[in-house]
């Protein structure tokens, strides 16, 4: 199952619109992508990421790594308490009406596609205060898109069960039960201890409480529901003997197999209130604010001789730290696979950037940042990874302290004129796992020890993830410092596709990246070009 047409065509769309921006300004390229400016500049950045996958970086049954397609959390041969976990209580009434330990609910045979995708629009304003520091801010507009074909096979040979005839015809449930109890209690009366009127009580209970599970039920037309019709029969053939008459004639079953509608029709029930299995795209939402603060330490090189020429060799390193606010809204727990658009909680990060220069050809910058995440609460369905569909009833308030994340960024590169360069980078990102509790729960609606564990969530949230991505920049920068152009900017693009990975929930997917970088002199004047060169980069 696929849809290669959506996947072009919004492939065909980013590539388009990279054209349009990178056509903006079609002169020379140049500049150092570096995190602080000339003092007395304002450099406004727009730098919007496209990451589209299918698959992710899983965990198999072995407990390896292996590629995973993200359909393949919806794949259920049968369909049953794998995905819908909240099915094992059911199972276990069943189980005891029909006598059978085997028994399992089978809804059919699904299968599914899933694509997700994220849009990122970050706007960044950086002011030079010295040529030494720099503060800066960035809001991101993000926007979040899943794909899901979803599709379920349900007949005599896949399944056995269907939506529990309590949703269809309560009426008809509860008057099927009242009438046994009726005779039951009329069987107790005069022979409280014989065989038939205890498993009579026992069979009463547990098909009680299967009803009030109002999800699935056995079939009519199929194996298990023709034994629990079975064991009635013997119960009215055993109650007869006692001179007890008025058991009912027929167990309320489900009226057919499940389909695709009636079974999107249960997600949207009582008992899971959730979202469908659709497609849908989110509107634009304000993600995580960042605040930085970045500081130049080393700066070598870059003084000309008496002849005007730089050294061959350039260096420049410098540290910073980064505050990233709560801002952005966590994933809707009634929508299954939504994404969060920020963490909601606030971060502390500190990173460490340098640049190299040798001759005028080549270079290289690189960066290393490594960030400390706070404490925040979240409202999540509590369930392992592979519990795809847990029910509403799991939904709590949560203690979520997502683990500290390391980043490696490396970019050598060939400068092919001075304000043109191409390279290769290679990224790596380690997160390391989250930790969950319970929040405050009120134990009038729910009660603690009825959930399952929080620490279920923490299973495959460490993450690593390693890309190579290959990079082109043009700045018009030095130009219009020499008075060639009459606006100094920065354009740059990168893809980025992913080598390795791990985790179990690790996206697999190209990312795009391009940016431009527009900047103003409010005070200190302009500088030489060679001065402005390798003082008016941006921050990848």
């Amino acid at each position: 199952m696929s849809r290669p047409t959506s996947r072009i065509r919004q492939l065909t769309s980013v590539l388009a619109w990279i054209a349009l921006i990178l056509g903006y300004q079609a002169q020379h390229l140049e500049g150092q992508e570096l995190p602080w400016i000339q003092g007395g500049k304002v450099r406004l950045d727009f730098f919007p990421t496209y990451w589209t996958w299918d698959s992710r970086y899983g965990i198999g049954p072995s407990g390896a790594d292996e590629i995973e397609e993200l359909g393949m959390d919806l794949w259920g041969d049968p369909l049953g308490r794998e995905i819908l976990p909240d099915l094992g209580s059911l199972e276990e009434s069943l189980q005891q009406a029909l006598q059978d330990p085997s028994y399992r609910v089978r809804l059919g045979v699904s299968q599914a596609y899933r694509d997700q995708s994220r849009l990122v629009f970050p706007f960044r304003l950086d002011i030079g205060i010295t040529d030494w520091l720099t503060i800066g801010g960035m809001a991101p507009l993000v926007r979040s898109r899943s794909e899901i074909t979803f599709a379920l096979d349900a007949d005599s040979l896949t399944a056995t069960d269907g939506i529990s005839p309590f949703e269809a015809d309560p009426a008809a449930v509860i008057t099927f039960l009242d009438a046994f109890r009726n005779a039951l209690l009329t069987a107790q009366a005069t022979h409280p201890a014989d065989p038939a009127v205890l498993e009579a009580q026992e069979y009463l209970d547990v098909l009680t409480k299967a009803y009030s599970h109002s999800s699935f039920f056995p079939a009519d037309g199929s194996q298990p529901g023709a034994k629990l019709q079975e064991r009635l029969e013997e119960f009215r053939t055993a109650f007869s003997s006692l001179g007890v008459f008025g058991l009912p004639l027929a167990v309320p079953l489900a009226d057919s197999y499940m389909d695709e509608e009636s079974f999107q029709g249960f997600l949207g029930g009582r008992h899971m209130r959730a979202a469908p299995l659709e497609d849908w795209t989110d509107p634009f939402v304000l993600g995580d604010i960042e605040i930085t603060a970045d500081v130049r330490l080393l700066h070598r090189g870059f003084e000309p001789d008496s002849a005007g020429q730089l050294p061959r060799l350039r260096l420049q390193a410098g540290g910073g730290v980064l505050v990233r606010l709560g801002t952005g809204a966590n994933a809707d727990p009634a929508r299954f696979f939504d994404q969060d658009h920020g963490d909601g909680q606030m971060d502390f990060e500190a990173n460490a950037f340098g640049m190299m220069e040798f001759g005028s050809r080549l270079g290289a910058w690189g960066q290393v940042r490594y960030g400390i995440q706070t404490e925040g609460d979240v409202f999540r369905r509590i369930a392992a990874p592979s519990e795809t569909l847990p029910a509403f009833s799991r939904t709590v308030p949560l203690k979520w302290t997502p683990g500290d994340y390391f980043e490696l960024d490396l970019n050598p590169r060939v400068f092919l004129t001075p304000d043109m360069s191409f390279g290769v980078r290679y990224h790596l990102w380690s997160k390391g796992e989250d930790s969950y509790s319970l929040g405050a729960i009120n134990t009038e609606i729910q009660d603690p020890a009825e959930l399952p564990p929080a620490d279920l969530l923490n299973l495959e949230t460490e993450q690593t993830l390693q890309e190579i991505g290959f990079s082109a920049t043009y700045s018009s920068v030095g130009p219009h410092a020499r008075g060639e152009v009459g606006m100094p900017l920065l354009i740059r693009a990168t893809y980025f596709q992913p080598v390795g990975g791990s985790g179990g929930r690790t996206p697999k997917g190209g990312r795009f990246q391009v940016g431009i970088t527009i900047f103003k002199t409010f005070w200190g004047g302009e500088r030489s070009a060679g001065e402005s060169q390798e003082l008016s980069g941006v921050v990848p």
